[in-house]
């Protein structure tokens, strides 16, 4: 199979990692941050107008330095050791970075993180389409139901943005329970 995997969220804490900086870059605390559930989807509408101004500002610096989440390059391997093939599929581009790829590539490596190929685009469903992806692992329900309407399977990996919202994708809490559904496949 071919897996398209996001990173933001879903490989990477990155709004985790990313809040002492947005904290510091709008001068909010980070408990208001936290206590009002806030990620990249629900920026409030004044953080929102300076989103690109923040990000060319630490992206570049900070990114490649995102702390994974628990045991992704291990289930990852042991992912590929099943044979399938891993396409990296992240919502990055030249607004956001002065080098997208060379950034993410950066990131990907200081994570021991075993990849095919890596594709920055935003529009995910696209890339999936092109790339034909048989399984798509995302934290975004916004990619997830544009990557299944094109008929291709979906993993919804659980995070601050989409834990409320109801739907009827295959969610998952942790790299493991991803694992064990691929194993199964």
């Amino acid at each position: 199979m071919k897996i398209g995997i996001d990173i933001d969220d879903t490989m990477a804490d990155t709004f985790e990692y990313l809040m002492p900086y947005i904290a510091e870059f709008f001068n909010v605390d980070i408990k208001y941050l936290k206590e009002n559930n806030i990620s990249y989807s629900n920026l409030p509408k004044e953080m929102k107008e300076r989103e690109l101004e923040f990000a060319k500002k630490y992206y570049d610096k900070v990114i490649p330095n995102t702390p994974f989440k628990p045991n992704v390059a291990e289930y990852i391997d042991k992912i590929k050791d099943l044979g399938h093939k891993i396409i990296v599929i992240t919502a990055r581009d030249k607004t956001l970075y002065t080098d997208e790829y060379k950034t993410t590539t950066e990131e990907l490596k200081n994570n021991n993180i075993q990849y095919d190929k890596l594709v920055c685009d935003f529009d995910k469903a696209k890339v999936c389409k092109n790339e034909k992806i048989d399984l798509f692992i995302d934290d975004s329900i916004a990619n997830c139901s544009k990557v299944k309407e094109l008929g291709i399977e979906t993993i919804l990996f659980n995070s601050k943005s989409n834990i409320g919202d109801k739907n009827s994708f295959y969610r998952v809490n942790d790299w493991k329970e991803i694992y064990e559904k691929i194993k199964n496949l």
